[in-house]
């Protein structure tokens, strides 16, 4: 199981810059997350659907108490830097925060940095690894919000979804022990939806693990 968190929420914008608040374009990604996951069978579960707060504390237990192997905590960069950071756990490997980063890099996001950080007590400086218990989280910024080379990407909706759905293809391979690549394979495509439904029940009905994907 996969838990998505939209980082931020509510009175807390997270990162501003460019007109751009960091927790609309996290809450955005995370719900497209959820969804993706949600059509490639995966069980999965999301800390928040709307712009409401969430305490460290609140939204670490929603992590903790999920049930998930993995969380993906989606943010946003500034203060001066550019490209995106995937940020892990001191006591987890960067097996999956290096596959994450390595998907974003091949959809021509550049990457800063894979890194874990210590706090002044020598344990995870951040909450969402230090309070999350067994659960694997991973956080991710997608990018500066005040760096014009990262925003020129950003700013279209398309690519942020893109590089959301790269974040979560190589969570989900880390997840079943898959290679860096998988393949898919289309039965076929409609301009009406009721055929597409069709032939996915006529898959389903043989054994197929098929869904219908609007593109």
């Amino acid at each position: 199981m996969i838990i998505i968190d939209a980082g931020h929420g509510g009175n807390d914008p997270g990162a501003v810059a460019n007109g751009v608040k960091e927790k609309d374009w996290t809450m955005e990604v995370a719900l497209h997350q959820y969804e993706f996951l949600k059509s490639l069978g995966i069980p999965c579960a999301i800390t928040r659907r709307t712009d409401i707060d969430l305490s460290s504390e609140k939204r670490s237990s929603l992590v903790k108490g999920s049930g998930a192997s993995i969380c993906l905590s989606n943010h946003y960069n500034a203060g001066g830097g550019s490209g995106a950071e995937v940020i892990h756990s001191i006591y987890a490997k960067s097996d999956l925060a290096g596959s994450i980063a390595e998907s974003l890099k091949k959809a021509g996001m550049g990457v800063r940095r894979v890194f874990s950080r210590v706090g002044a007590d020598r344990k995870d400086y951040y909450y969402m690894h230090r309070l999350t218990g067994d659960v694997e989280t991973v956080i991710i910024e997608y990018g500066f919000l005040d760096s014009s080379s990262d925003v020129n990407k950003l700013k279209a909706r398309s690519y942020r979804l893109q590089l959301a759905e790269e974040a979560v293809l190589a969570a989900v391979r880390y997840l079943k022990g898959a290679p860096q690549s998988l393949y898919y394979v289309q039965a076929g495509a409609y301009k009406e939806k009721v055929n597409a439904d069709q032939l996915c029940q006529k898959l389903k009905k043989n054994g197929y693990d098929a869904f219908v994907k609007k593109v």
